[in-house]
């Protein structure tokens, strides 16, 4: 008898526990489903509804050409500093399209953190520039993202190293003037131009939108004729071992190395542009025998081309015209419609214009003049040329201009 009461009384214990353990754990439920309530109320009216039918913009997917470029030149030093976002917002305004953004100048420093290769030293870098940020700004102001880099004006490799210079006739290496230090490398050089496909390979792989290559081409100031650069030394050396040999010409170098950077940025999926003297898209002999550009043999190989029609670099008689400087309109419509002529029919010609008050009489109708000048000789836009950067008046002249259209 005891042995059942015994039984009897655990089996009424075992239940009492379950049941205060239960309701512990019900009660725990409850007051986690309470917090979760109070929870929601505080967190609900915070919350962001996202529209799942309009997808997030990708601000990193590569921006195509827009129909008429509209096109702004801005130095590492002013991307460096927080003048950079507000002109963008001024550009952006004034419906401009595109960004140029230096990464390599004229002085030879890269503005981007890359290896040391080929003549690259430490003093030529100088990584003050995050590429993916730059691009992912111009991307969020609905802009392509251009890098211009300067090919073979290099001031501290040719002051640095002399080998990269031409040779000059009477022994040594070749300077411009005995009044400046060297400036520019021998544009022909195997070593010189492997380092800058480096450069713009690095370049290409970094997101950009396009690199617009300036400084393509050979020294034309100083004593030229006392130059011999690289490939006339091995042509010589070719005609005198076979007589049937034709030399090349400087166009032919030129055409050469664009075309070796142009498979680099297909490769990546990087439209290639280059700058060229205003005076070329006349395509004077003499000129393109100077200079190497040959309007015809490099749009080949190039996506557009960049003609600097600066009315304060011609003389004031040019074109018998009486005050070229002040002709903007006349000069930059002509020296497009000869651009135009001479390039291959798919590379689009967007020159450069004069936004600046060098040798001119700068104002709303002179900045206004180049751009009506654009748009009547059907090229494909223009691009805003201020060396200081200084662009805010012109930026309001171009609103202006718009909304009179």
């Amino acid at each position: 008898m005891k042995i059942r009461y015994l039984l009897l009384f655990l089996f009424l214990v075992t239940i009492s526990c379950s049941e205060k353990k239960g309701n512990k754990i019900n009660n725990e439920i409850e007051h986690e489903i309470v917090k979760l309530d109070t929870l929601k109320q505080v967190i609900q009216p915070e919350e962001k509804i996202i529209n799942i039918e309009q997808p997030i913009q990708d601000f990193t997917i590569k921006k195509e050409y827009e129909k008429f470029t509209k096109g702004i030149y801005l130095t590492a030093y002013t991307i460096n500093t927080p003048k950079f976002y507000t002109l963008l917002d001024s550009a952006e305004s004034a419906g401009i399209n595109t960004l140029i953004f230096d990464l390599k100048n004229m002085n030879g420093h890269v503005f981007f953190r890359m290896p040391q290769k080929g003549f690259l030293e430490s003093e030529n870098i100088k990584p003050i520039i995050n590429i993916a940020k730059v691009v992912k700004a111009a991307h969020k102001q609905n802009m392509r993202a251009v890098a211009r880099v300067v090919m073979f004006h290099d001031q501290l490799t040719a002051q640095r190293d002399s080998l990269m210079r031409p040779e000059n006739v009477d022994g040594g290496y070749w300077l411009e003037s005995k009044r400046k230090k060297a400036s520019w490398l021998d544009s022909s050089n195997l070593e010189v131009q492997h380092t800058l496909l480096l450069i713009i390979e690095e370049i290409a792989k970094k997101g950009i939108d396009e690199i617009q290559m300036d400084y393509v081409r050979f020294p034309t100031q100083g004593n030229i004729s006392e130059a011999i650069f690289a490939f006339q030394r091995e042509d010589t050396s070719l005609a005198q071992k076979d007589s049937t040999y034709v030399p090349r010409q400087k166009s032919d170098i030129i055409k050469q190395f664009v075309s070796q950077a142009k498979m680099i940025c297909d490769k990546y999926n990087v439209t290639l542009t280059a700058d060229v003297f205003a005076i070329v898209s006349w395509q004077r002999p003499a000129d393109i025998n100077a200079t190497g550009q040959d309007i015809k043999k490099m749009t080949q190989h190039l996506d557009a081309i960049h003609p600097m029609i600066y009315s304060s670099h011609f003389n004031k008689d040019f074109g018998f015209r009486k005050d070229i400087p002040n002709e903007p309109y006349f000069i930059v419509y002509k020296g497009s419609i000869l651009s135009k002529k001479h390039a291959n029919s798919e590379c689009r010609v967007i020159p450069y214009i004069q936004s600046n008050s060098w040798k001119v009489n700068y104002g709303y109708g002179y900045i206004t003049a180049q751009i009506q000048a654009v748009i009547d000789s059907g090229s494909d836009g223009y691009i805003l040329w201020n060396a200081s950067n200084r662009y805010y008046q012109t930026l309001r002249w171009i609103r202006e201009f718009d909304n009179t259209d």
